[in-house]
């Protein structure tokens, strides 16, 4: 249980290297060229798409009419639409794979994957919709600070400084090892802190789990069905393939089907209620420990959703297996 919960916390401050696009692009590339000492080209990676990601999620929510009503996770997840019938997706996957993009654009399919696509969106936004402001770029300048090793008043000025003088003064002020020490001792005191949430978090875990034994299932089945079609796909090319693809694909569609709305009655009626509460018991802790970095933008009802939307995806996909 420790070392999940030191691995819960390590994940609430990196969470938030997402919220550097606060301090300005000088502050954030000064940042990176200090992270990218300790962290690989993937990392660094990973955080210019959490970057963008929060900054469109922050334009969303800056977008909407105030007179707007106030969404809800749970409103969105509500309003998940109807999904496709089988007949409809194996006339969408025809299309796809004989690369007919008129059919594509016309199929109820590709307005179904809109809708779920802008509730996604709306999801994402939620989650820094009722964000301080200050607390973000103070959260900001905390998670700099343990990434670079720099102090918040060596941050200021390396913003003042030419490009050309960053890097080197960042080779100058950087100390990786009183950077790692700090972060192990925030990961230390966050566990420390959120240690009353562990065991629903281990009951929101728990329902993923639920899901993933289902999706296994699945799996097995569309693997039994893969067999009846390895031999010819292995020798046909071209159209003759796309056809066999179209037929195995036509076999499995009503097991995505069943799989894909068990799994959303999982998250949306078992999971969600414990999202709900993990999130309600976080602000109470959060009130208690106003110094936390930035915590609130690991929103496990926020996650609940994007998973939620995220398993339509199955719906579309031809699982290929290698004997």
């Amino acid at each position: 249980m420790r070392k999940k919960l030191f691995l819960f916390a390590a994940c609430l401050i990196g969470v938030t290297f997402a919220s550097q696009a606060q301090l300005g692009d000088v502050l954030n590339r000064a940042a990176k060229r200090a992270a990218q000492k300790v962290t690989s080209k993937m990392v660094d990676k990973a955080v210019d798409a959490a970057t963008e990601s929060v900054n469109q999620s922050l334009d969303s929510v800056q977008s909407q009419s105030p007179s707007e009503p106030q969404a809800t996770v749970a409103s969105l997840m509500s309003q998940m639409p109807e999904l496709p019938t089988a007949k409809q997706l194996v006339s969408y996957k025809e299309a796809e794979l004989n690369e007919q993009a008129f059919k594509l654009v016309i199929s109820p399919v590709t307005s179904f994957q809109a809708k779920v696509l802008n509730l996604s969106s709306q999801v994402s936004a939620l989650a820094y919709s009722n964000l301080d402001s200050a607390a973000i770029v103070n959260s900001a300048y905390r998670s700099a600070e343990l990434s670079t090793g720099l102090t918040r008043e060596q941050l200021e000025y390396l913003s003042t400084l030419p490009d050309d003088q960053q890097q080197a003064y960042i080779q100058a002020h950087y100390n990786p090892a009183a950077a790692s020490q700090a972060t192990t001792r925030e990961a230390q005191a966050l566990t420390s802190v959120f240690e009353p949430l562990q065991p629903l978090i281990d009951q929101w875990d728990a329902v993923g789990k639920e899901i993933d034994n289902l999706y296994s299932s699945a799996d097995s089945e569309c693997k039994s069905v893969f067999k009846k079609y390895a031999s010819a796909l292995a020798s046909a090319q071209g159209k003759e393939r796309n056809k066999i693809l179209l037929q195995y694909y036509s076999d499995i569609v009503p097991l995505h089907l069943k799989s894909v709305t068990q799994a959303l009655q999982i998250r949306l009626n078992k999971q969600l209620p414990i999202a709900e509460q993990i999130e309600t018991r976080k602000a109470e802790l959060i009130a208690q420990h106003p110094d936390a970095v930035l915590p609130q933008v690991l929103n496990y009802t926020q996650m609940t959703a994007t998973f939620y939307f995220l398993e339509v995806s199955r719906l579309l996909e031809i699982p290929m297996y290698n004997e």
